[in-house]
């Protein structure tokens, strides 16, 4: 997700806490056509091409590449711009659709993660989301849709009403906004996660 700064806690489902600031190491990217199993590697790049679709991605630099086995990605910037999203090769490379499923589906019963219906897509959508848009990004136009991205993130922590949201999302408005935008590719609609699509394309993110 964002720039790698923090420490690894225990895994919740595919997402750790903080997984927008990781910063252990990493090592050598390598192509996602590495991913073993012809059946998650489909998805994967299914997951990408439904991110594109709903909501665009500038983010087009996706690798696989080693780090804490509790990471299920991340999302790295330099300078204040994006530069790649990797899956860990861990989780990735020799896994299933049904073992990285399972991984996500642990964060979805612990109430950790936001429920989707696409487990495997959750982490690589999250992590696209980082991609376009968080608040290290120092464009113009990132930087005027945090303005909304903050205010929205403010009316949905305070809106005892909502529902189908995972804690992770409390925890930043980084993580809020990666959090709404995978609900917004692969869950039920609502409110935040209409505003999150219009803040896109207003800000041509």
């Amino acid at each position: 997700m964002a720039k790698t700064s923090g420490s690894v806690a225990k895994r919740k489902g595919g997402l750790i806490e903080g997984d927008s600031s990781y910063k252990g190491k990493i090592g050598k990217a390598e192509s996602l056509v590495n991913i073993q199993n012809a059946q998650l590697y489909k998805s994967v790049k299914q997951s990408i091409s439904r991110y594109h679709s709903v909501l665009g991605v500038k983010q087009q630099d996706v690798k696989l590449a080693e780090m804490s086995k509790n990471v299920g990605g991340v999302h790295l910037t330099v300078d204040g711009r994006s530069k790649q999203v990797l899956l860990n090769s861990k989780v990735f490379k020799n896994g299933t659709v049904r073992s990285v499923s399972s991984w996500t589906e642990g964060g979805y019963k612990s109430g950790h993660l936001t429920k989707t219906n696409k487990p495997v897509a959750h982490i690589i959508t999250h992590e696209l989301a980082h991609a376009t848009w968080n608040s290290n990004f120092k464009a113009p136009n990132v930087r005027a849709a945090g303005k909304e991205v903050t205010k929205l993130y403010e009316k949905w922590s305070s809106d005892t009403k909502k529902t189908g949201y995972g804690r992770y999302a409390k925890t930043s408005v980084n993580e809020f906004w990666a959090e709404v935008s995978t609900k917004a590719v692969h869950g039920k609609p609502d409110k935040y996660t209409r505003k999150i699509k219009a803040i896109i394309k207003k800000y041509k993110l």
